[in-house]
């Protein structure tokens, strides 16, 4: 099977098929600094199940503009590294530490999490922040990151499922069982879980959210009028996305323990 490019994987994670969107992600973006997941929900499931949190080390996959990392850092003093595809976001997210004055102990880096995983050392906290199983099915993700884990480690999982019965457009969202089948073959445990239900204001978020993305999309059909179509058909996937957040998509986040 052919091996797909950064790009390809950028537009999979974003739940879309055109990679010429990747090089305007940064300027569709530019109103958000937290992409996907909630920083405040992840340091609250850090606290949590963990102590001593100085002494943590957190490797954050798919870091987007660096928001999990830098507000973990700045709480809790865990050192944190931050891995993401797109360079803008990293210069971002290494700014943003310095700002936050946690430039010390969290620190960012441009590459393939596909290929930069093997040269990783272990870590007591990993987290995939609204990413996808970036390593092929969950099954195969998990136990790649498995090896990267200390004793006592916890991989956290920011994503979404259909219930069960329930078909959609989109390959990286499972159907519940299926998605627990994933992770439970890795020999882990699913040691808590949140869903959305529990998160207050969720569509206004999302409304919020959207309205963002759509000005910044119409903006660039007016600045790059031959291309005006990769950025409508954008913001419409993106749209149709939202609508399934809210009425038949439920997200979730996942604390996973190693068992082995």
């Amino acid at each position: 099977m052919k091996t797909k490019s950064i790009e390809e994987s950028i537009i999979v994670a974003m739940e879309t098929d055109d990679t010429g969107i990747v090089k305007y992600l940064p300027y569709i973006l530019q109103d958000f600094w937290e992409i996907g997941t909630s920083p405040e929900l992840i340091i609250e499931i850090v606290k949590k199940h963990k102590h001593d949190y100085s002494n943590l080390s957190v490797l954050d996959l798919g870091s987007g503009k660096g928001a999990v990392s830098i507000k973990l850092a700045a709480e809790l003093k865990c050192k944190c590294h931050g891995i993401d595809a797109i360079e803008d976001f990293i210069v971002f997210s290494n700014n943003k530490s310095k700002e936050y004055s946690v430039s010390n102990i969290c620190s960012f880096e441009r590459n393939d999490i596909r290929t930069r995983i093997k040269t990783l050392g272990k870590y007591d906290i990993i987290i995939l922040g609204a990413i996808g199983p970036i390593l092929g099915d969950y099954y195969d993700t998990l136990s790649q990151l498995a090896s990267h884990i200390n004793n006592n480690g916890i991989i956290i999982i920011n994503d979404a499922y259909v219930e069960d019965g329930y078909n959609t457009d989109y390959p990286n969202i499972f159907q519940k069982s299926n998605l627990i089948k994933q992770i439970k073959k890795t020999g882990m445990e699913i040691i808590d879980s949140i869903t959305d239900e529990k998160i207050p204001n969720q569509k206004d978020e999302h409304d919020k959210e959207f309205k963002n993305l759509e000005k910044r999309c119409l903006e660039l059909t007016e600045k790059y009028p031959k291309e005006k179509n990769i950025f409508l058909k954008f913001a419409q996937t993106q749209k149709i996305l939202y609508e399934k957040l809210d009425n038949e998509i439920t997200s979730v986040v996942f604390v996973i323990k190693n068992l082995k």
